[in-house]
C-alpha cells in the first residue's frame, strides 16, 4: 500500500515538472522528489512522511495555481 502511494505521489510530482513550464516552479517538487528517493534509501519513515507532506504541499500548490487560471480566464470571457 506505501509503495503505491508513494509511487502516485513521484508520478504526479514528475506530472508537474513535465507540464509546469513556469521558471523556477519545479524545483520544490524536484526537492520532494528527491527527499522521497533518499527517504526510501535509508528506510527512514519519518523523512519518508516529511518528503510526503512536501510532495503533496506542492501539488497542492499547483492544483490551487491551476484552478486560478481557470478560474481568471471564466471571467475574462465573461467579459466580452
Amino acid at each position: 500500500m506505501t509503495k503505491r502511494t508513494v509511487g502516485t505521489v513521484v508520478l504526479l510530482l514528475s506530472l508537474t515538472l513535465a507540464f509546469f513550464p513556469i521558471p523556477l516552479s519545479n524545483v520544490v517538487p524536484a526537492v520532494a522528489i528527491a527527499l522521497i528517493s533518499l527517504a526510501y534509501l535509508e528506510e527512514d519513515g519519518i523523512l519518508l512522511l516529511v518528503a510526503m507532506l512536501a510532495g503533496l504541499s506542492a501539488l497542492a500548490a499547483a492544483t490551487l495555481t491551476i484552478w486560478g487560471m481557470i478560474a481568471s480566464t471564466k471571467w475574462i470571457i465573461d467579459l466580452w
